[in-house]
């Protein structure tokens, strides 16, 4: 069967690669160079930072994407080579520092009424499981089963893996319209003209998934919300686990570089880093860890991360174009929802039974002016 997979971010290329996987042919059109985007410049958690926030259907995917992961890194170190530094380094949530102790335990009950595994830590518990914290920080509660991933090893491997499988990746032709036919999808065309034909067409263009589905007469509410980040120098092992204190994130990684994060601005589709933001960022990990403020800025980013007004994402078949899959709209959970979501498309693609029910993730009736930015 002839599929077509629109967009290279986390989600097209693992999706790429699950339907590879049973033998389908598949090729993957984007715009520039697969893995570059909103991914590329993702943080890598693999636990939604609020999940008492979110729908039901959607702390659902994100936990069962997240028990996924071990086994999907595996795979892709395997057959490519390349490590994605999957680990399960656990997650800190000091008060003190941006965030109260008031509010530190309401949100440790809250998380733990979810079934998570929460551990209060004092003062003196906390510097014995991870030093250098600021005179700010009075305390922490302590998620020991939080992972992460380093996504552009991540993505680097996607790629890797969906070549060796087949899956043909052209790269720098940007679709810009989605072809019906009288019996439903037809292909898609492109900036240069050229139709591409396709049995099965699967739109995971991200924050640009809602003007190729206009094409066709479709209302996806996908826009873009925009996260910008700093990539600190520093040596290996001063900090183990992710740091979150709600407002701001430090994510370090295993050559001693350390992700501060992140903002959330409704911003269109200006894709680019604001002095204010990285100075906000710089002073918020300064207050949580100080010897962040020794390290070099060695670079920043922005990213668009596709969200939609109810906060669930779209995924599986349009029933008003048969042969048209959508997988988007995944906002802050992207990289998290990348297994799950290639799993459940492969599921749609096969006729089998998928394991939720994805009613809830088509095409449905949302108030487009909702807003994003304010809920984590």
């Amino acid at each position: 069967m002839q599929i077509l997979v629109v967009g290279g971010g986390v989600q097209g290329l693992a999706i790429s690669v699950a339907l590879a996987r049973e033998d389908h042919d598949v090729q993957l059109v984007e715009r520039e160079t697969p893995g570059q985007r909103a991914s590329w410049v993702a943080a890598g958690l693999l636990t939604p930072s609020s999940p008492w926030k979110y729908p039901q259907g959607l702390v659902d995917l994100c936990f069962h994407s997240e028990d996924m992961y071990a086994d999907f890194a595996a795979d892709l170190l395997e057959h490519s080579g390349i490590d994605p530094e999957y680990e399960v380094a656990g997650m800190l949530y000091p008060e003190g520092a941006g965030c109260s102790a008031a509010q530190v335990e309401e949100e440790t009950e809250q998380r733990g009424a979810m079934g998570f595994r929460m551990d209060r830590l004092g003062r003196r518990q906390l510097d014995a499981l991870q030093p250098g914290f600021g005179p700010a920080v009075t305390g922490a509660t302590w998620q020991p089963r939080s992972a992460r991933v380093r996504p552009p090893r991540l993505m680097a491997a996607l790629r890797h893996r969906a070549a060796g499988l087949g899956v043909t990746l052209t790269n720098n032709c940007e679709v810009t319209a989605l072809l019906g036919g009288w019996r439903g999808i037809a292909g898609v065309r492109t900036d240069t003209g050229q139709e591409l034909p396709a049995e099965i067409v699967v739109l995971a263009a991200g924050s640009w998934s809602g003007a190729l589905a206009a094409t066709l007469g479709l209302q996806v509410n996908v826009r873009p919300v925009r996260g910008q980040i700093l990539l600190l120098a520093g040596p290996p092992g001063l900090l183990g686990p992710t740091v979150n204190n709600g407002d701001s994130y430090l994510v370090a990684r295993r050559d001693g570089r350390i992700l501060v994060g992140s903002t959330m601005e409704d911003a269109g589709f200006v894709e680019v880093t604001t002095p204010e933001a990285l100075s906000r960022m710089r002073s918020a990990a300064r207050a949580l860890f100080p010897a962040t403020a020794r390290m070099d800025e060695e670079a920043s980013w922005a990213g668009l991360r596709p969200g939609t007004p109810d906060r669930l994402p779209y995924i599986g078949a349009v029933p008003e174009v048969p042969g048209l899959l959508l997988a988007t709209g995944h906002y802050r959970n992207g990289i998290l929802l990348a297994p799950v979501t290639a799993r459940l498309i492969a599921d749609v693609v096969a006729n089998r039974t998928p394991e939720f029910d994805l009613q809830p993730y088509t095409p449905r009736a949302m108030d487009p002016a909702a807003l994003l930015v304010p809920v984590p």
